[in-house]
């Protein structure tokens, strides 16, 4: 029975861990893409470097944010997929450190990490054993979610 509660509470704890880590900040680009939070103006991507701290290769982008009302320019971290010397129309967070893109092209690009997160909340519904989590809505859910993966990850490919 302890091997069963600690295996649960080991489980749940990551699940949490991994669904924030990829939700939290595809929340916070889909309110920049959507205008509802963040102030508007455009963004200039300076530089972009492959990260290799692990197995996995990233690349990380940093740029100049120029405010629409006040022409205020700030240094800022840039879309991870963007073009070094491109200009595109984006909107700043409040702590003024990172930009996101404006429209449809910032809501569709944050959609992978969104339903990423939700593919762990299923998981753990599993695991968990949960009445909602079992059967054809299961199916449903997890063609739902691997749908949005697929969109977001051409949006970002070809937007």
């Amino acid at each position: 029975m302890f091997v069963k509660v600690v295996s649960l509470v080991v489980v749940t704890v990551a699940t949490v861990g991994w669904t924030l880590t990829a939700t939290v900040p595809a929340v916070v680009d889909i309110g920049l893409a959507t205008g509802l939070t963040g102030a508007p103006g455009s963004l200039t991507v300076l530089e972009c470097h492959d990260l290799r701290s692990s197995r996995y290769g990233r690349q990380i982008c940093t740029g100049r944010f120029v405010y629409d009302a006040t022409g205020e320019e700030v240094a800022v971290g840039a879309f991870s997929w963007a073009e070094p010397g491109s200009v595109y129309p984006a909107r700043i967070t409040t702590g003024r450190d990172r930009a996101g893109f404006w429209g449809m092209k910032g809501v569709l690009a944050a959609l992978p990490f969104l339903f990423i997160g939700l593919v762990f909340i299923t998981v753990m519904g599993m695991l968990l054993r949960l009445r909602f989590f079992r059967g054809f809505t299961l199916v449903v859910i997890f063609a739902v979610e691997f749908a949005g993966i697929a969109v977001g990850i051409v949006a970002r490919a070809f937007l």
